[in-house]
Parts: C-alpha cells; structure tokens; sequence
C-alpha cells in the first residue's frame, strides 16, 4: 500500500531509518521477513506485483523487551536489481514508503504500563504481523517507467519503524516501563530478500 504519510513522520523515519539500512546481528531485536503469498494485475502500461510479506520480531537477548505494534507502525521497503554489473552493485533502487493509515491516529501510550499498543517478547519470544507491499514491474521490451522495476531476479529489504513519538517521551516510558521490560525505539531492518518479478500466469486488471 502506497500513501502519503505527513511531513512529521516522513523526516523522523528519514532521519533514523539510515541507521538500520544493515541489520545490526548485536542488536537484541532481530527482523526478519518471508514471503508468504504475490499476485498481479495489470494497467497502465505496466504490472503492479503485490507481495504478502510475514514479519517477524525476536527478542534474541536475555532480558524482556517492549515493541510497538500499534496503528501508526510505518516502514520503508528498497528494491533492488541484480545481479550486479561492473562496478555498480545494483542496476537500480526503488524506494517505497509505507504505512497502514493516511495519518497518525490517536492512541493510548503514555499509560502507568505498557498498553495494548505494545507487545512484551521475554527472552526467544516472537511476534508476527504481515503486510501488502506493492512493486511496478515495467513488461519486457518496454521502458521502464519511473518508480518500476523490469522482469528478473531482486532484492528487496524491510526498514521498520518501532517508535514514532518524541525521543523525550520514549526516553520517559523507557524509565516509568523498566519493570515490564526495556522499550525499543531504534527502527530495524531484515536482511536483502531475494523475490522474481515476473508473472506467475495472467494478470488481472487493477482496481
């Protein structure tokens, strides 16, 4: 799903998601994602790819650790083209924002105690979720149109957000909350996962 996501929101995940580009294997928050279902449809002149991907979030360390999983989660999903030509390591990227609402919606995290908002992973605990990304893959022997991708072998990567209110009132939570674990609120990102663009059969018509 593709949308505009307001201007706050777009800078604080800019200006944080660099850090998570490469999955940090000391972090105690390992993010991982599998594909589970695609299909396409067709317009425009091009295919739209639709991915289902599975999340996962594992506390790998050895104490408690409190995610968001709330309304405002947004994400930020690279494409990449291989295999890798000469000296360019890619051929090209596309970069995708993502969110599953317009706009942030009001709820309850500032409370005594983690919320409904929040999930609590003891040590090896896991938590899943799924979500649509939508990729245009430009048919064979056609340019490629801006923001597309051609036919063949890519990468794509996961770059999550895990917190999306001020540093101060993470920071407060993170102190009033140290009894029921530590709050996460560094984004994080999956390692490069390797997917085919091109059509399994027929494409339907968009809607």
């Amino acid at each position: 799903m593709r949308i505009i996501l307001p201007a706050a929101l777009v800078i604080l995940f800019g200006a944080t998601a660099a850090r998570a580009a490469r999955p940090d294997e000391k972090s105690p928050l390992r993010f991982t994602s599998e594909i589970v279902g695609r299909s396409y449809c067709a317009g425009g002149g091009i295919h739209i790819l639709q991915l289902r991907l599975r999340l996962r979030y594992q506390n790998t360390g050895g104490r408690k650790l409190i995610v968001y999983r709330g309304k405002n989660l947004f994400y930020q999903t690279k494409v990449r083209g291989g295999p890798p030509t000469g000296a360019r390591p890619w051929q090209y990227e596309v970069a995708i924002l993502n969110a599953r609402f317009n706009d942030a919606q009001a709820e309850a995290i500032n409370g005594a105690r983690p919320g409904a908002a929040f999930v609590v992973l003891p040590p090896g605990g896991l938590y899943e979720t799924e979500i649509i990304v939508g990729v245009g893959v430009t048919p064979e022997g056609a340019g490629r149109a801006a923001n597309t991708i051609r036919p063949g072998e890519h990468t794509l990567q996961v770059i999550a957000s895990t917190w999306y209110e001020s540093k101060k009132l993470g920071e407060e939570l993170r102190g009033r909350w140290r009894a029921s674990g530590l709050l996460w609120t560094e984004p994080v990102a999956t390692e490069p996962l390797k997917f085919a663009a091109a059509p399994d059969g027929p494409a339907t018509v968009c809607r």
